[in-house]
């Protein structure tokens, strides 16, 4: 079996040692895109959240990608459900993901791994070997979840070999997040809505209660870092929904009041109902917090489930002991990709056990 690498240096407009190419360009309706995208600009598809991926199948002995960035993203890599290196864009790029493939037909798929504040990045297209094809993939998972969250969930630091290491761009891996460990182990598309600080009203480190601009602000958003354009709910709906929020609400004081933090994690939960409709929705809180933000939350989902009857609302505590500070620590105390499996180990079978969903384990171990 050939071993595929990729290559992530600057080229010319066509693959090294090939002399004509084929440039499919980033509307071809065989290239999949999962997460909130931009395509207003059809041949240039932009997009800033973490965790949003492309996918596509080829034939061809030889591919290369056109990317550009606004900033300095990271992105993994797989070639034939095998992952490559990692690769880093931060200008207009062509990115050469593998020579001598072979013919027979092949998968890619580029993970953005950074979040949005890293920068803006855009799609502009393949390059294939000029007798080259696409072909239509086939592989649609059987679930849909989306994720809203922090730095947890972003992934910050699952890469740092310590808790006392400082976190940087190129330790942030959102796919080893307990949201996409959670997705794969229920066969799931999944859409990520996080961002690193950001509370439930107050984020981390702001001198007031209330913040200008937390997280449920953000959630109508096509872009992080840009309030317009906003959204269009319609064109993807989640089976589910997944809350991971309040840690930076009471991570530094002043905490916000207990009523101002629960009528805002209300009124989100009563957005999300808004547009997609009365489906499960799971508040986590953990495993960088517990009280009072534990006992807030929990209180929150019993009023729903117990006073307005809202049963498909369910809580769960996710403990700080859960974690092994020396062994599931990553960059500035966050969970690693061992803590963010033990994380989701704690959660799936909850979900499992409320939805009838069954689940894979492989990873979890």
């Amino acid at each position: 079996m050939k071993q595929f690498f990729v290559f992530a240096f600057l080229l010319a407009a066509t693959l090294t040692g090939v002399s004509q190419t084929r440039f499919i360009p980033a509307n071809h309706p065989d290239i999949r895109y999962v997460g909130r995208f931009d395509f207003s600009k059809p041949q240039e598809v932009s997009f800033d959240w973490s965790g949003a991926y492309i996918q596509f199948s080829f034939r061809s002995n030889q591919c290369a990608v056109k990317m550009s960035d606004t900033g300095h993203n990271y992105y993994n890599v797989f070639i034939d459900d095998k992952p490559s290196k990692k690769f880093d864009v931060k200008s207009d790029t062509t990115l050469v993901l593998g020579n001598d493939l072979g013919t027979q037909i092949h998968k890619i798929k580029i993970y953005k791994r950074t979040e949005g504040s890293q920068g803006k990045a855009t799609f502009k297209g393949i390059l294939l070997e000029s007798d080259g094809e696409m072909v239509q993939w086939k592989e649609i998972p059987q679930h849909r979840i989306e994720f809203i969250g922090n730095s947890i969930t972003c992934g910050y630091g699952t890469e740092g070999k310590t808790k006392d290491e400082h976190w940087t761009p190129a330790t942030e891996n959102n796919y080893y997040s307990y949201a996409p460990v959670i997705a794969r182990a229920f066969d799931a598309d999944y859409h990520i809505i996080a961002h690193s600080g950001q509370g439930v009203v107050r984020n981390y480190g702001d001198k007031n209660k209330i913040s200008e601009i937390n997280m449920p602000k953000r959630f109508d958003r096509v872009y992080d870092q840009q309030e317009e354009p906003t959204w269009n709910f319609r064109t993807w709906k989640p089976e589910v929904v997944v809350i991971n929020l309040g840690t930076n609400d009471f991570s530094t004081q002043p905490f916000p009041d207990e009523a101002d933090f629960k009528k805002g994690y209300e009124n989100l939960i009563n957005e999300v109902i808004k547009q997609y409709g009365e489906i499960p929705v799971f508040c986590l809180v953990g495993p960088m917090i517990d009280e009072p933000c534990y006992s807030y939350v929990k209180q929150m989902v019993d009023e729903f489930r117990n006073i307005y009857q809202k049963k498909n609302i369910y809580f769960v505590g996710i403990p700080t002991y859960l974690m092994n500070p020396e062994q599931d620590l990553g960059s500035d105390y966050h969970p690693n990709y061992s803590g963010q499996r033990k994380m989701a180990a704690h959660v799936i079978p909850v979900i499992a056990s409320n939805l009838g969903w069954k689940y894979k384990t492989d990873e979890l171990r």
